[in-house]
């Protein structure tokens, strides 16, 4: 092993004189070149935004709401701006801006518009529009400059969003005491509604009641008059049928009156005759024997119709006297009523006149009896009229009282006639009277009825309108109940609670991330990444300067797994130690401060014993075309080892490739050893590379054998 030593530093001590060793320490300083300095330049670029020059136009126009609210936007996102310096800020005019886009001087324009506070203060209307800041990049100036502005987009519209929504909730503040005004407004409204709509629903309590009485009462009223109706129509049939009986009554006493006009004249015969008997008998019995059957007869017929007179005055007086209590029912039922007065008067008078017909009727039968007993008499004594002189006498004086009683007879009846023609026309005014009643009871049954079905229909009304201010009232008094609920959880803010809400409320949410195992700097993050970098272009670049092997070993008698060892540790030893070089300067210089130091230092140094293996196998195989190779490696290694993004975004190709490339393994485990992570990837990743590193020493080993085999091409070249 000591002589793989010995033949390794043959070929560092081929190196004599200032310039050959200057190109040793070149390329022992290549790592740090590639590494130190790529990282040094991009270690940290977002924490230096504040140097980057933006461009900030305010061509806002504050505006007043409608109750005097000014809101001015604009010049509330220039103060934020200012207290955040996420950029430099430039607060210039728009031509300025303009131009400093164009020439460079500004990386990125901010445009606060005309309508910033307008469209911000719309959110209070029924028409709200949203606010807009315009933010303008010139890619001419830089691409990645350009990705760093947009990189801290998000942070830019928080604070633009900030001042917006700090200037809406101002708005949104003050149209909050207007909304908690007008529901305490609308509160004490309602409250006014639940007093009114309960004084209504008392009074449609009491309307509903005393309609459902008056329906009750009307109904009452119906049957009363259905009642009244059957009495009025009975009273009419009664009425009619008095006065078919007045009518014969009238009929009778008119035949009595003539009746009594015969006997009369008889009885003045009788008388005169009788006076002549007593004067010249022979001349009376001659004359008044032919009368004496006449006076009878008469006297038979006068009998007979003062019986049928007071007969009749009899029934009469028993049809006025249930006229009478039919109309006094009436009377008693409607004590106000013209027409049932009227034929109540009517009615009595009958009865009065009826009791006087009756008196008269009786004077009459008596009259009657007294005509009957004297024409009896003369009856028996004109049996045998040549019987006495006595008699005679007895004749002209019975005659004489014959005739007077015949008068006083023919007289009654006479006055019975005239009376009875008066009850007559009383009866018929009683059947017009009663007629007319049917008529106006049967109008106002109708009328009963109507105002029944009338009342029936108020009352199913009423009930259901108490019914529907009950629920109004039910739904007045929740809904000022609500309201005041309402108004109380309507914040009243001070301005300072304003304050406070507006800056809690335009940023409601905070979103919190937790980094396991954090890079903190964009370049720690960057490090593996650029460590593997530099230490496969010290494989590629070391060729330059050194010999993979050296001829002379080759033909000499050491063996070719020594050869190949000899000619790989000069190239290993100073990859080594620009890599350790490369990771102090990095660890010192900017801050690297490795989680796992050891972990660190041991996994570069594998990096470079395994990358400088497959450089010194293929430059020792291929010659210059393996370092070409190394060149193609190194892009290829750049697009799939996962260095910058996820693999899982890469082409499907590049995916495909990822797992079979050492720099893929050599990042990862500098990310663990850097940042943290879990142990068992890291020695999946050491193991890896440590194969890496054997499979190209032995495959090394094996070209170096075959190498071995001089041809003469490999002696004299020319000749070949």
């Amino acid at each position: 092993m000591i002589n793989t030593f010995r033949l390794a530093g043959y070929e560092l001590r081929r190196f004599k004189g200032p310039l050959p060793i200057l190109a040793l320490l070149f390329l022992v300083l290549v790592p740090l070149l590639y590494g130190a300095l790529y990282l040094w330049s991009n270690w940290d670029p977002y924490g230096k935004l504040d140097q980057v020059p933006v461009a900030v136009v305010n061509l806002d126009q504050p505006v007043t709401t409608e109750d005097g609210k000014t809101i001015d936007a604009g010049n509330r996102l220039v103060t934020e701006l200012e207290a955040d310096p996420i950029f430099d800020w430039q607060f210039v005019d728009a031509d300025q801006a303009k131009a400093g886009l164009a020439d460079g001087t500004y990386k990125l324009t901010v445009v606060i518009p005309p309508e910033f506070s307008a469209n911000l203060a719309s959110g209070s209307g029924d028409d709200p529009q949203r606010a807009i800041v315009y933010l303008q990049r010139d890619d001419a100036n830089g691409y990645v400059t350009g990705l760093l502005t947009t990189s801290v987009q998000k942070q830019l519209e928080s604070a633009i969003n900030h001042a917006a929504i700090g200037a809406y909730f101002d708005t949104v503040f003050t149209n909050l005491e207007t909304v908690r005004a007008d529901i305490n407004t609308a509160a004490d409204d309602a409250n006014q509604l639940a007093t009114g709509t309960a004084a209504s629903l008392k009074g449609a309590t009491d309307l509903s009641t005393a309609i459902t009485t008056a329906a009750d009462g009307s109904t009452q009223l119906v049957s009363g008059l259905a009642d009244d109706k059957a009495a009025s129509a009975q009273l009419v049939s009664d009425a009619t049928s008095t006065k078919t009986s007045s009518a014969e009554l009238v009929t009778g006493l008119n035949t009595l009156d003539s009746g009594s006009e015969t006997v009369v004249t008889a009885a003045d015969q009788v008388q005169s005759q009788s006076q002549e008997v007593a004067s010249t008998l022979v001349p009376f019995l001659n004359t008044v024997v032919p009368v004496l059957p006449q006076v009878s007869s008469a006297a038979t017929q006068i009998n007979d119709a003062a019986s049928s007179l007071t007969s009749q005055v009899q029934e009469l007086n028993g049809e006025v006297g249930a006229a009478a209590a039919s109309t006094k029912t009436l009377q008693d039922r409607y004590p106000n009523d013209p027409d049932v007065q009227a034929l109540a008067g009517t009615i009595n008078a009958m009865n009065g006149t009826g009791g006087d017909l009756a008196q008269t009727a009786g004077q009459v039968n008596q009259a009657a009896g007294t005509v009957t007993s004297v024409a009896n008499t003369i009856d028996s004594a004109g049996g045998a009229p040549s019987g006495a002189s006595t008699q005679l006498t007895q004749l002209a004086d019975q005659s004489q009282t014959l005739a007077t009683g015949v008068g006083t007879l023919s007289s009654g009846i006479s006055t019975a006639a005239s009376q009875a023609s008066t009850v007559d026309s009383s009866v018929g005014g009683l059947v017009t009277s009663a007629t007319t009643l049917d008529t106006t009871i049967g109008t106002q049954q109708a009328g009963a009825q109507a105002l029944s079905d009338g009342l029936t229909t108020a009352s199913t009304g009423a009930t259901a309108l108490v019914d529907g201010l009950t629920q109004v009232n039910g739904g007045a008094t929740q809904l000022a109940t609500e309201l005041t609920d309402s108004a109380t959880r309507v914040p009243a803010l001070t301005q300072d609670q304003r304050d406070s809400a507006a800056q809690v409320l335009a940023s409601p949410a905070d979103v919190q991330l937790t980094v396991d195992n954090p890079a903190l700097y964009y370049g720690r993050g960057l490090a593996p990444f650029f460590f593997g970098i530099a230490i496969w272009v010290f494989g590629i670049a070391v060729f330059l300067v050194m010999r993979p092997i050296s001829n002379r070993a080759l033909a000499g008698r050491a063996s070719s797994a020594r050869i190949s060892v000899a000619g790989w540790l000069p190239i290993v030893g100073m990859a080594a130690l620009g890599s350790l070089i490369m990771l102090g300067v990095v660890w010192i210089g900017l801050g690297l401060d490795p989680v796992n130091a050891g972990g660190s230092v041991a996994v570069v140094l594998l990096a470079a014993a395994a990358f400088t293996a497959i450089a010194h196998l293929l430059r020792t195989w291929l010659g210059m075309i393996g370092t070409a190779i190394m060149l193609v490696l190194l892009m290829v290694q750049l697009t799939c080892a996962g260095g910058l993004y996820p693999v899982d975004v890469m082409p499907a190709p590049f995916r495909a490739i990822h797992n079979f490339i050492p720099m893929t393994y050599l990042i990862d485990a500098l990310r663990i050893t850097i940042s943290g992570g879990p142990s068992d990837h890291l020695w999946r990743d050491v193991g890896m590379l440590a194969g890496f590193a054997v499979v190209a020493v032995g495959v090394c080993m094996f070209v170096v054998h075959r190498r071995r085999r001089f041809r003469m091409s490999t002696l004299y070249p020319a000749l070949g």
